[in-house]
């Protein structure tokens, strides 16, 4: 369980019962958590029959594609049913002279005045969207001030200042802009806060919802790596895979770490086919102790030196050594008395 305090919780859980029309806000840039998170939010709501939308000023890359319900992301808030009519188009500091506009035989005109010496506007610039709309909550994630969310912020700010605002983030810096703050920097993931508050909303956890947000888990912790992961992170997957949640392929935190990590070791046929490829360097140390050994400098008991078998005596007949004087052997290499005697280990745990 992630710390949540009870009362955020509980009005959360109020403004989201009373509401009929909930707006799902994702800031610019968001990460695979924070997308993860809020697609969950807005299916287990979908399917709970609030009229619900999910929104980001970014387009949604290629690397969201693998989560359920990616394609119900828009750039505007509510989309086609909201009521304000917004005309963007790319703007140079300076470059607009006058904007204006006329009504001739009943068709309003916008007239759009570029400053002499700034290219003019295209139509090929222009880009249509609507703001506005029925909105009675907003549910903000992944986001630590109401700036990220760029666009959808500035092209609504009326909305932002009416309508209640649950602020749900893990980060510790959060200037917690909401009417009500859910921050857990304890928490690994924001996936992991969207577990337990699934089960304090009263919502459904489904194959669906358990997928993405097991992949947000995954995402945020780092492949359950990173500082954050404790045993409630464990335990949110485990509830996550207990609800038939799906592994998806998640994007890596880096793709340096990624060649890292998934660099391929090289197999036995390579070292002994292809030995010129290998990337294994022996150390110097490994060099020196490779060059220094030999097999047959290596002392042996006196039984293997006389070729006799281990654990028979020597013959009683021995051949007579040559009148040469022999050097001593050093007494580094002298044989224990008890080297053949069976050994039995004596230790403070023996009972």
């Amino acid at each position: 369980m992630t710390n949540i305090q009870s009362d955020q919780a509980n009005q959360a859980r109020s403004l989201i019962e009373s509401a009929q029309d909930v707006l799902i806000v994702l800031p610019k840039e968001p990460s695979f958590d924070a997308v993860a998170s809020g697609l969950a939010l807005y299916l287990a709501l979908s399917s709970k029959g609030k009229r619900s939308s999910i929104v980001c000023p970014d387009q949604i890359t290629v690397e969201f594609n693998r989560l359920i319900g990616v394609d119900k992301i828009s750039d505007s808030i509510n989309g086609e049913s909201g009521k304000n009519l917004v005309i963007s188009f790319p703007y140079q500091e300076g470059s607009i002279e006058k904007v204006s506009y006329n009504i001739e035989n009943e068709t309003f005109n916008l007239v759009v005045e570029p400053r002499e010496g700034y290219p003019i506007v295209t139509p090929e610039m222009m880009r249509y969207s609507y703001s506005g709309g029925n909105t009675e909550v907003i549910i903000c994630i992944g986001s630590s001030t109401l700036s990220n969310f760029d666009s959808i912020f500035n092209n609504n700010q009326g909305i932002f200042a009416e309508k209640p605002t649950i602020n749900i983030d893990v980060n510790s810096q959060n200037n917690r802009f909401g009417k009500v703050n859910i921050i857990d920097p304890t928490s690994s993931s924001i996936a992991e806060i969207m577990v337990s508050l699934f089960s304090l909303f009263g919502l459904t956890l489904d194959s669906d919802n358990a997928t993405n947000l097991y992949a947000g888990i995954a995402s945020g912790s780092a492949n359950f790596t990173s500082q954050q992961t404790n045993a409630g992170t464990f335990e949110n997957a485990a509830i996550c895979m207990r609800h038939n949640a799906k592994k998806i392929t998640i994007p890596s935190a880096s793709s340096q770490n990624s060649q890292i990590i998934n660099k391929p070791t090289p197999s036995f046929e390579t070292f002994v086919k292809h030995p010129q490829k290998s990337t294994y360097q022996q150390t110097p140390m490994q060099t020196q102790r490779s060059a220094n050994y030999n097999p047959r400098l290596t002392p042996l008991p006196p039984q293997a030196r006389n070729n006799q078998p281990f654990g028979q005596k020597p013959s009683q007949t021995q051949p007579q050594t040559s009148p040469v004087t022999q050097k001593p052997q050093s007494q580094s290499h002298d044989t224990p008395p008890d080297w053949l005697k069976p050994k039995i280990y004596k230790g403070s745990t023996l009972l």
